[in-house]
């Protein structure tokens, strides 16, 4: 069974409700965006506080930060919803500081790698992540076409740790499934796929099949 995580990706705390609304009593964890505009060039919400002020119905949360300097900003990211954060390795400066970090905060890390940034930078940190999130997409924007050629950043990583938690954020569908879970996912984040279907309970049904 694939495991398939809602991705929210919103300007406002009340179109997150709403998301979080749409799927309560369907998923235990969704994967919220959380952007900058100087990392990636778009924003989303940027607060904890007002993430933390709403009713998540008892859904854990896969926290994406696309943020510059995030081991400046974690520690107000550690929302007890929160399950694990993922951090891109584009932003990190040096990976056992973050590693430490994170586990003194007491908070899972996972690390994103985006379409053109080699997997063997991270190949040596696999046993001390959550999970490894390989971006099908440029971040940034949700709706965009999946990139294929991560399929072998995929691969690669499943070759390295046969056990190692992968997930695929961006460009993921019914059409595009099959090519990355043989690969080697077995996390799929979907945003449009799930949240513009006109029956998303059967459309999140069909991906995790």
């Amino acid at each position: 069974m694939i495991t398939v995580w809602p991705a929210i990706l919103e300007h406002d705390l009340q179109s997150i409700q709403q998301r979080i609304d749409a799927v309560a009593g369907l998923v235990e964890e969704v994967h919220v965006d959380i952007m900058d505009g100087e990392f990636v060039p778009n924003t989303t919400v940027n607060d904890p506080a007002g993430l933390g002020s709403l009713d998540w119905k008892g859904i854990k949360v896969s926290l994406h930060l696309m943020i510059k300097h995030p081991e400046l900003h974690v520690s107000s990211w550690a929302l007890p919803f929160v399950s694990s954060m993922v951090i891109h390795r584009e932003a990190v400066n040096n990976m056992a500081s973050l590693i430490q970090l994170m586990q003194d905060i007491h908070v899972p890390l996972a690390i994103a790698l985006n379409p053109h940034t080699p997997s063997y930078e991270i190949t040596e940190y696999l046993d001390q992540l959550a999970f490894v999130m390989v971006m099908g997409v440029e971040p940034g924007f949700a709706a965009q076409g999946f990139n294929s050629d991560v399929l072998e950043k995929i691969r690669y990583l499943r070759e390295q740790s046969p056990t190692l938690s992968i997930a695929v954020d961006g460009g993921v569908s019914l059409k595009t499934k099959a090519a990355m879970v043989e690969a080697g996912a077995n996390i799929l984040c979907a945003n449009s796929y799930l949240f513009k279907a006109d029956d998303l309970p059967m459309a999140y049904q069909r991906l995790r099949e």
